[in-house]
C-alpha cells in the first residue's frame, strides 16, 4: 500500500539509542522463545482523524516502523496494534501505566501501533459514556479502519490494561466472525464491573469511585496541554478549543457526580441492573470464542479486578467446548490454545516483578498476527505465581481440581478447626462504621500506585504486609500450625450463620497468612451486605463432590428486586465471596480469618443501608447444628506442575 497518511503531521524518530540490557524474571511460557531483535525506527503521526459510523470524529496517534537510516516509513506490511484509552493517548506517568503512550519495543519489531482517544476524552469528539454500546461500536469501527492503514497486513490486535482491557473484550465480542481483529492481550481486565470493583458484595467502593472520577477531571486539564505541545493538524486546542475542553470537563464531572450521588442515596446504580449491563464483559465472552479471537489474559491476586481474570478464562474455555459460560470448568475438559492466563501477586499498576510483558505480547501477536510458528505457546494454559513463592505453577482447569475444597469451622476461643464443635456457642460482633486500615486493602483500591512508585525507585512498601493492627478491634479465627506446605489456590467462601438485632448487616472478611513471629500477611478479602445475600443458582458454583448445596463460589443477585431485609432475631445464612487467591503457606505458618463490619476508607454503604445498620449487634454461631465455616481450596505444591524458572537477559 502507498505510504500516504491523510490529515496528519508526522514526526520521525530514526536513530534509537540501544538501552542497556537488563535482567528480568523469565517468561513462564513454553517452549522457550527468543524475541527477535529491534529492526526499525519509529515514526509518529499525531491526531489523525477517524470518522466513525455515527459521524463523530475520533483522534488517534499512529506510531509506525521506519527505515532507521532514512526515517522513511518501512514498507512492511505490518500488523496493527490498537489501544483505545480514556486517559489520554499522551498521558504522563503514572497515568501512562494504565493507558497512554506508545510501546517502542513492539513498533521496532514490526508493528504499527494506534493509540486512540475514547470519544469525549483527549482529542476525540462526542460525549463520554463509560464502556457504553456506542463506545463498543467505536471499537469495531477503529478495528476496521486500522486494518486499512498504509503498510498494514490487514490484521489487527488489541492490548492495554484496565479500562483498555475491558474495552478489548467488549470489542472482540462485537466485531463478528472474519474480522481483521485476530488477537487481544487484556491485562487486569474485569469480568463484571459491578461485582469486581464498583461494589464488594453489594457494598459500594464509594471513595474509590470518587477518586476514579477525580482522575478524569485531572486528566482533562493535563491532556489538552500535552495535545497542544504535540498536536496534529486538527483545530483543537489552538482555535476555539478552550471552550470545548471546559465543556468536556463539565460533562465528565457531571457524569460521575450523577452516578455517585445516585449510588450514595441508594438509587438504581447502587444495585445491579441496566446501568451496569453494558460494562459486563461476562455476558459477551462466548461471542469472542465464536469470533475466533485469541485472548491472552493477565491478572493479579491483589488487583482491583482480582476476581475477573480467572472467571474470564473459565468462560472463554467453556465457550470453546459448548459449556455454559458461567459454570465452573469440568476437570479434564478440552481446552483451546487460543485462551491463556497468567496470574501473579500483583496490584493493578505493577512492574509484575520484572516479568517482560512486552516480550510476552510480542510472542502472542507474532503467533496470531504474523503466523510465526516458533512463537506458538504450548503446555497448560494457566500459569500462576502464588503469594510467597517464586515458582510458576501450571494448570488447565479453573477452579483448580488439584486443590481440594477444605472446610474449616469457626470455633470457640478464636479457632479455625477441622471439625465442628458439638456444642453451640456464639461470638458477638458489633457494627462499626470505621476502624483500623488494612494496608493491602488500601493499596489494592488505590490501584497499587504506592507500590508501583516505590518500585520505580528500587524500594518496596511495607504497610501491606501485616494486618495485625486491623485485628485489634475485630473477631479473629486462626488455624493450628501447618505441618507441611500448602497452596491456597482458587475461590474461597465464608458461610456465616448469625442473628442480628437490625434489618441490615455488613460482613467484611480478611484471610491472612500468620508467620511464626506473629506477622499476619493479608492474602485476600470479601464482603457482603446482608440484604444482598440471595444467590443466583445459575451462576453460583457448588462443590462437585461435597454435600448438596455446598457453595464453592457464591454469586449474589444484587438487584433491587432481590434485596431482602434481614429479619431481626432470625438465624440467617450469609455466603461471602472471598476473592480468589494463590498463596503458599509454609510449614509452621497458620491461617487467620478476620471478621469486621468495615473496610475503611473504601467500603461505604448507601445512606439507607447506613441507617439500617446503625448500632447493630450480630451473634455468630460456632458449632452445633448450624456452624459458621470457611471453605478453602488447599493443595500440596507438588500437585501442580511447575514451569522452568531462572533469570535471563532480554533485548530492549
Amino acid at each position: 500500500m502507498a505510504n500516504r497518511w491523510p490529515n496528519a503531521r508526522g514526526t520521525t524518530v530514526a536513530g534509537q539509542k540501544t538501552a542497556r540490557a537488563r535482567k528480568r524474571t523469565p517468561s513462564p511460557l513454553q517452549p522457550e522463545w527468543t524475541p527477535p531483535p529491534a529492526r526499525y525506527g519509529i515514526g509518529i503521526h499525531h491526531n489523525v482523524a477517524v470518522r466513525v459510523s455515527d459521524g463523530t470524529v475520533l483522534r488517534a496517534d499512529i506510531h509506525y516502523p521506519t527505515v532507521p537510516e532514512t526515517g522513511a516509513p518501512a514498507p512492511g506490511p505490518f500488523p496493527v496494534l490498537l489501544s483505545i484509552t480514556p486517559y489520554g493517548k499522551k498521558a504522563p506517568p503514572p497515568a501512562a501505566q494504565i493507558g497512554g503512550g506508545a510501546t517502542p519495543y513492539l513498533i521496532r519489531r514490526g508493528y504499527i501501533e494506534v493509540m486512540a482517544d475514547v470519544r469525549g476524552t483527549g482529542a476525540s469528539g462526542g460525549s463520554f459514556e463509560m464502556l457504553g454500546a456506542v463506545q463498543v461500536q467505536d471499537g469495531v469501527d477503529l478495528v476496521n479502519w486500522a486494518a486499512r492503514l498504509p503498510n498494514s497486513n490487514g490484521r489487527v490486535g488489541m492490548f492495554g490494561i484496565s479500562y483498555l482491557a475491558i474495552n478489548q473484550l467488549l470489542t472482540a465480542a462485537a466485531v463478528g466472525p472474519d474480522s481483521p481483529l485476530k488477537a487481544i492481550f487484556p491485562v487486569m481486565a474485569g469480568n463484571d464491573f459491578y461485582r469486581d470493583v464498583v461494589t464488594m458484595g453489594g457494598v459500594p467502593h464509594m471513595r474509590t469511585v470518587r477518586a476514579y472520577g477525580a482522575v478524569y477531571s485531572l486528566l482533562n486539564l493535563v491532556n489538552p496541554v500535552l495535545e497542544f505541545t504535540r498536536r496534529g493538524t486538527h483545530e483543537r486546542p489552538r482555535a476555539g478549543g478552550l471552550a470545548t475542553v471546559r465543556q468536556r470537563g463539565r460533562d465528565q464531572r457531571q457524569y460521575f457526580r450523577s452516578m455517585i450521588s445516585d449510588a450514595a442515596s441508594g438509587g438504581d446504580t447502587a444495585f445491579d441492573g441496566p446501568f451496569w449491563d453494558t460494562m459486563r464483559a461476562s455476558d459477551v465472552l462466548p461471542d469472542i470464542a465464536h469470533n475466533q479471537v485469541a485472548v491472552f489474559l493477565v491478572g493479579g491476586w491483589h488487583d482491583a479486578f482480582q476476581r475477573g481474570a480467572p472467571l474470564n478464562y473459565t468462560a472463554l474455555q467453556n465457550a470453546y467446548t459448548g459449556r455454559p459460560p458461567n459454570a465452573p470448568m469440568v476437570p479434564g475438559q478440552p481446552v483451546s490454545d487460543r485462551v491463556q492466563l497468567i496470574m501473579g501477586p500483583w496490584y493493578h499498576v505493577s512492574d509484575l516483578d520484572g516479568l517482560h510483558m512486552h516480550a510476552l505480547q510480542l510472542r502472542w501477536f507474532d503467533r496470531w498476527l504474523k503466523d510465526d510458528a516458533s512463537a506458538e505457546v504450548t503446555g497448560a494454559p494457566i500459569r500462576f505465581r502464588a503469594i510467597g513463592s517464586s515458582e510458576w505453577f501450571q494448570a488447565q482447569d479453573y477452579p483448580f481440581p488439584e486443590a481440594r475444597p477444605t472446610r474449616l469451622y469457626l470455633a470457640e476461643g478464636g479457632q479455625l478447626a477441622a471439625e465442628p464443635a458439638t456444642d453451640q456457642t456464639e461470638a458477638t460482633l458489633r457494627y462499626a462504621v470505621r476502624g483500623p486500615v488494612s494496608g493491602r486493602s488500601l493499596e489494592q483500591w488505590t490501584l497499587g500506585m504506592g507500590s508501583f512508585m516505590a518500585s520505580q525507585r528500587g524500594r518496596r512498601i511495607g504497610y501491606d504486609l501485616d494486618n495485625r493492627r486491623l485485628q485489634r478491634e475485630a473477631l479473629t479465627y486462626t488455624t493450628a500450625e501447618f505441618a507441611e506446605a500448602q497452596l491456597i489456590a482458587g475461590p474461597v467462601t465464608l458461610t456465616v450463620q448469625a442473628t442480628a438485632d437490625t434489618t441490615e448487616t455488613l460482613w467484611v472478611a480478611h484471610l491472612d497468612d500468620v508467620a511464626p513471629d506473629g506477622a499476619s500477611r493479608p492474602l485476600t478479602q470479601g464482603a457482603l451486605l446482608g440484604s444482598h445475600r440471595a444467590l443466583d443458582p445459575e451462576k453460583t458454583w457448588f462443590t462437585p463432590d461435597g454435600p448438596e448445596g455446598e457453595v464453592l463460589r457464591p454469586h449474589h443477585i444484587s438487584t433491587r428486586a432481590a434485596a431482602e431485609p434481614v429479619v431481626r432475631g432470625e438465624l440467617t445464612r450469609y455466603d461471602l465471596e472471598i476473592f480468589p487467591t494463590g498463596a503458599l503457606i509454609e510449614p509452621g505458618h497458620r491461617l487467620r480469618l478476620t471478621l469486621t463490619t468495615y473496610d475503611f476508607p473504601h467500603l461505604v454503604p448507601t445512606q439507607p443501608a447506613r441507617e439500617a445498620l446503625f448500632a447493630g449487634t450480630y451473634r455468630i454461631r460456632q458449632g452445633g447444628d448450624s456452624p459458621s465455616s470457611l471453605l478453602i481450596p488447599l493443595a500440596a505444591p507438588a500437585a501442580f506442575t511447575t514451569a522452568p524458572s531462572g533469570i535471563r537477559t532480554e533485548s530492549p
